[in-house]
């Protein structure tokens, strides 16, 4: 195993070569430093932390540090595999849960980036290895009902799927959680669609519009992060993601 130190905490991943840069890029502090600073501002030893789309375990056995308990969602089998290796070199209680965020019975699941593992795994799209599994699914509620402690956290970046499980974040329980991180990609969504770029445009503007109401109860902390990513989209001609913070009235 290879020991990572980021953000004054240390974990421990499996050694993988191709994971060089990405690894120095975490340790320098480059990679997505506003995440972990708001995991760390909600995360405490009286909080369930629930990460909805885990990948290989960057931020769940970060917050598993300090929180009460950690619950874990990937349906990518790759990087299920990894966070099941770490789990025994790493402190904290962590629960996996090989599963796709959906209301559906089932979900397929296709490969981006050349295969499994990436970070981009996607219900919405595909790369050209054709690459594609079947994925047992899990609710909101189901995962509430897992959490241990009554305050929770949740960090949900699912590649485009959050413009297709809003009625999970509607049933995000208001009461017991104080901090929703979310991960917007409109740029998946308007890959997904047909039709010409302007409509394609105009159909993901609207559906964000959707995304961000299906939340309503909680206070958008950083509305900035949206008009940011409105800015650079027009000045790049092309959608960019974002990262919005929900946060508890």
């Amino acid at each position: 195993m290879r020991a990572i130190t980021y953000f004054q905490r240390t974990v421990y991943f499996p050694d993988k070569p191709e994971k060089v840069r990405f690894f120095g890029r975490l340790q320098s502090g480059q990679w997505e430093p506003g995440t972990f600073r708001n995991i760390a501002r909600f995360v405490d030893g009286k909080t369930t932390y629930i990460d909805i789309g885990g990948w290989i375990g960057v931020t769940p056995y970060w917050a598993a540090q300090t929180a009460d308990n950690v619950i874990v969602v990937e349906p990518d089998p790759v990087c299920f595999g990894i966070l099941t290796e770490m789990k025994g070199a790493n402190t904290g209680e962590v629960k996996l849960v090989n599963a796709a965020l959906s209301q559906d019975e089932c979900l397929v699941l296709n490969s981006v980036g050349g295969g499994f593992g990436s970070s981009e795994t996607s219900a919405l799209i595909a790369d050209d290895t054709g690459m594609s599994i079947e994925a047992k699914t899990i609710t909101i509620p189901e995962l509430q009902a897992m959490a241990r402690t009554e305050r929770l956290c949740l960090k949900i970046d699912i590649e485009g799927y959050e413009y297709k499980v809003l009625d999970q974040f509607r049933a995000i329980d208001r009461k017991r959680t104080a901090g929703v991180l979310l991960a917007v990609h409109p740029q998946i969504l308007a890959a997904s669609l047909s039709g010409p770029a302007v409509l394609r445009v105009i159909r993901t503007a609207a559906a964000t519009f959707r995304l961000i109401r299906s939340l309503r109860g909680f206070r958008l902390e950083n509305p900035s992060a949206l008009w940011g990513a409105i800015r650079k989209s027009v000045s790049k001609g092309e959608l960019r993601g974002f990262d919005l913070l929900f946060v508890a009235h």
